[in-house]
């Protein structure tokens, strides 16, 4: 990788890993604003909760202190006017001490007012449940109780301490306050003896590991026990933050996404880039090779016309002239196939399908590849398909074939042994070409098919070639809609298949 390349390279990744960096702490410090608002809406429903709940014992107490007023063995209540107050005086006795009693002239919800007769049960509840609601605003939610009367005062007292503070009947009431909040994290009750109720109170690390979102702390104003302050603790709320965030957070992650890939993709191309650029130079390597000989053995046939006389034998003029003419002709073919293979590659060239027998054209390949070739080759050939006739063309068929025989025999040191089987696969008419050459390793094999591509032994070739044949014969297949596939083991010798549509 040269100098400039690299600085590309590490300005690139600095640039995309500061962009992540920035994400990283956008999304982070979302996360923690959401965090806060979320303490902020579990701070303010247990307040709610705890007023809810304290609210509704009352009501429980206070209806419990109206049917017991309305009790005439435990309590006398009368009315009369007041001339000198000018007022209606309305008094609750006990019932066992008639001088125990309590008398009251206004009350704090109603305006009640009449002269109280012994058997008006409806006025008698009314003056009851008017008692009831000043005993809760005045006793109950002051957290004090008045002995106004012996026996209503126990009685307010017994049913304080049986209805006194409890986080079982608190949790349902904060559930329903958290579940309008659309907050369904899991809590717990923390309670204390003492606390503050300024929030300031140091909690142990496994506590806070545990459950990082603690509420304030607020009074139980139970009348016995320690447990005077109570605290709502909640597990880690990161569901109900990342629901909150929705599709800010998926855009979040999306580009982050998305830029890692691009760095990903970016160093992949890089060092592509880099591997077919070796590629391309072992190319030009090879093919300036393949070029020379031909060029170099015109020449000489040349040189040997002009300076030595050679005219003046015809024969010897004959054969330096041969010898020119096969050698222009190779180099001329391997322009072509160049240039063919460019155009190959952009799929610009067009087909011309038609009819033609398979078996025949195969066993002719065969027998020519092998007459003039300087090894000893053994072929055979068998058509289990049942298909004979092929629909396709079939010079470019004849190339791609020709291509992959080439090839076995050029990899096969020594007696060459080919064999080509015919079969039907998917509806593709499927020839398989087999030899027992050198074989390709398992690293290798993917990329045979690739253009320049050779497989090589160190840094030298030991066969001569240009890596164009195999890319040339994946882009006739393509063509003609096939599809190809190449099966090795090194020293084991090499399958190659081209499948044509039937």
């Amino acid at each position: 990788m040269n100098a400039k390349t690299r600085f590309i390279l590490i300005l690139c990744v600095s640039a995309i890993a500061i962009v992540l960096l920035l994400q990283f702490f956008w999304v982070k410090n979302y996360y923690k604003v959401n965090q806060e608002t979320f303490e902020k809406e579990v701070n303010m429903a247990f307040e709610d909760a705890l007023k809810k709940e304290f609210s509704l014992r009352c009501d429980t107490i206070q209806h419990l202190i109206a049917n017991r007023l309305m009790d005439t063995a435990e309590f006398k209540i009368t009315g009369e006017y007041n001339e000198d107050k000018k007022k209606y005086i309305y008094t609750i006795a006990n019932a066992h001490n008639p001088g125990d009693k309590f008398s009251s002239s206004s009350f704090s919800n109603k305006n009640i007012k009449g002269v109280l007769h012994l058997n008006d049960t409806i006025f008698k509840r009314e003056i009851a449940e008017s008692f009831a609601y000043t005993f809760r605003s005045e006793d109950l939610e002051n957290h004090i109780v008045y002995y106004r009367t012996q026996n209503l005062g126990g009685f307010m007292i017994d049913n304080s301490q049986k209805y006194d503070f409890d986080t079982i009947r608190l949790r349902p009431v904060l559930t329903n306050y958290l579940k309008q909040r659309d907050i369904n994290v899991p809590f717990r009750f923390y309670l204390r003896a003492k606390d503050s109720t300024l929030n300031k109170s140091n909690f142990n690390t496994a506590l806070k590991t545990k459950y990082p979102i603690i509420t304030k702390s607020y009074p139980t104003y139970k009348q016995k026990g320690e447990q005077q302050y109570v605290r709502a603790m909640f597990t880690n709320p990161f569901s109900y933050i990342i629901s909150k965030m929705g599709l800010m957070f998926a855009g979040s992650l999306m580009v982050i996404i998305m830029v890692a890939f691009s760095l990903l993709y970016l160093l992949k191309q890089l060092f592509n880039e880099k591997r077919l650029s070796k590629i391309k130079d072992d190319f030009i390597g090879n093919i300036t090779h393949e070029f020379k000989t031909p060029i170099a053995t015109a020449s000489a046939a040349i040189e040997a016309l002009t300076d030595f006389n050679v005219l003046d034998d015809k024969a010897k003029t004959q054969k330096y002239l041969n010898h020119s003419k096969n050698e222009l002709v190779r180099l001329s073919a391997l322009v072509d196939k160049i240039l063919n293979v460019a155009i190959y590659d952009t799929q610009q060239f067009s087909i011309a399908p038609e009819w033609f027998n398979v078996d025949d054209l195969l066993k002719k390949m065969l027998y020519e590849s092998a007459a003039i070739q300087q090894k000893q080759i053994n072929w055979f050939y068998n058509n289990l398909s049942q298909v004979h006739e092929l629909y396709a063309d079939k010079t470019y068929f004849e190339h791609a074939i020709k291509n992959v025989i080439d090839n076995a025999i050029k990899y096969t040191p020594g007696e060459v042994n080919i064999q080509v089987a015919c079969s039907v696969e998917n509806g593709f008419l499927a020839i398989a070409v087999k030899d027992n050459g050198i074989g390709i390793s398992s690293e290798a094999l993917p990329r045979v098919f690739e253009k320049f591509y050779r497989v090589s032994s160190g840094d030298k070739h030991f066969v001569k070639g240009h890596g164009l044949g195999l890319s040339y014969v994946k882009s006739i297949i393509e063509k003609h809609h096939g599809w190809y596939k190449a099966e090795s083991e090194y020293g084991q010798g090499t399958k190659l298949t081209l499948a044509w549509p039937v």
